[in-house]
């Protein structure tokens, strides 16, 4: 599959987000439990440090960075999954499986030997690793069964692995029906499933995970927008004004984030994820118009593709490596909740990108199999 500069620039930004928010959380475990403490800042490091609480919507840019990237071979091959439904289902297992398979082990391994025992942190929610819980995740189920144990970020990358299940039916439907349909259906289909759940008040599946589903096929709206040969969709990319509807969805998300504060935007998770999908495929699709594109030049800077190209080991990695970190290294020095964050952002950014980057050349890139080209 062809890869663009850009996206992985998008994805690196993505994935420091989510580096530099679940470093906030390390030490503040903010959300309500039973997946955090509702430890907060207060007074001066809340106001500096409040959009932290927002990392969960770096998942939402990845799931609809995903869909767009699958979609973009099918679209150059005329609509049609290339090699067949069990030859994508080959080429997903080998790009994800791998990697995640030794982060699992990885995971473990720390935990048996060094972070095992909770210290009110936001790791306590990996633990403790039961035996539902290893089959779950070794199955892939882990965001049905046990979402946070072991590794609290391993649940999207089950999501993923639904998705990609998903994929070549998604692809027959866009055949069958046309992408507007499809697109229309899905979204009223996820929409009236999270309303009537939330009348039911059902609490054990959070609408934001199911809304995902939906954000994944937006991403394949963003690669036919950007490259189909229709008149229709060649029109809306040359004259909607990608870029400032993704200014003004970022502007609205920022808003009402800080209108609602974290309890409320967290149960409006399902609202917000949507504008931030929208937001995700407005900068796609600004980023890949011809021609002088700041965006694009941005987002394919050395630096962030670069650090894009190992994105998904920096994922899968990172948290149990700040809680050695916090707990062996900073903690003991006894500096302060605010301190500890300055530090633990300054020492352990670097120590970790420099671990997943070890990581990606041993446990993913052998099992890469991309071409990259500019656009």
């Amino acid at each position: 599959m062809k890869y663009i500069y850009f996206l992985d620039g998008l994805r690196a930004l993505a994935a420091l987000f989510v580096l530099i928010s679940h470093t906030w959380y390390q030490i503040w475990p903010a959300v309500v439990p039973p997946f955090g403490y509702g430890h907060r800042p207060t007074g001066l490091t809340l106001i500096l440090t409040w959009w932290l609480y927002y990392g969960h919507f770096a998942v939402v840019v990845f799931i609809v960075l995903s869909g767009f990237c699958l979609m973009l071979p099918v679209i150059h091959n005329n609509g049609i999954l290339r090699g067949g439904t069990l030859q994508f289902f080959k080429r997903r297992a080998r790009r994800i499986l791998p990697p995640y398979y030794f982060a699992l082990l990885f995971s473990l391994l720390l935990i048996w030997l060094f972070i095992g025992l909770k210290t009110e942190t936001q790791w306590d929610i990996s633990l403790p690793v039961t035996q539902e819980g290893l089959i779950a995740h070794l199955l892939m189920l882990q965001d049905l069964v046990t979402p946070t144990q072991i590794n609290y970020v391993f649940w999207s990358v089950a999501v993923e692995s639904q998705l990609y299940i998903c994929f070549p039916l998604l692809v027959f439907s866009w055949q069958r029906f046309g992408s507007i349909k499809t697109t229309l259906g899905i979204g009223l289909f996820m929409y009236t499933t999270i309303i009537l759940l939330e009348i039911a008040q059902v609490k054990e599946i959070p609408p934001q995970f199911i809304g995902l589903y939906f954000y994944f096929v937006l991403g394949m709206v963003g690669a036919t927008i950007v490259f189909s040969k229709d008149k229709l969709w060649r029109l809306v990319r040359r004259y909607f004004p990608w870029q400032n509807v993704c200014a003004s969805l970022i502007l609205m998300i920022i808003f009402f984030c800080y209108l609602w504060g974290f309890d409320v935007s967290e149960e409006r998770f399902a609202f917000l994820d949507t504008l931030c999908a929208l937001g995700t495929l407005s900068l796609v699709a600004a980023a890949s118009r011809p021609g002088s594109n700041k965006i694009r030049n941005f987002l394919s800077s050395r630096l962030l593709v670069f650090i894009g190209t190992f994105s998904y080991s920096l994922y899968l990695i990172h948290a149990p490596l700040l809680q050695i970190i916090w707990q062996y290294v900073l903690h003991p020095l006894h500096l302060g909740e605010a301190w500890e964050f300055v530090l633990l952002l300054l020492v352990g950014t670097p120590l970790i990108l420099s671990a997943a980057y070890i990581f990606f050349l041993y446990c993913e890139r052998p099992f890469l199999n991309t071409r990259r080209v500019s656009l």
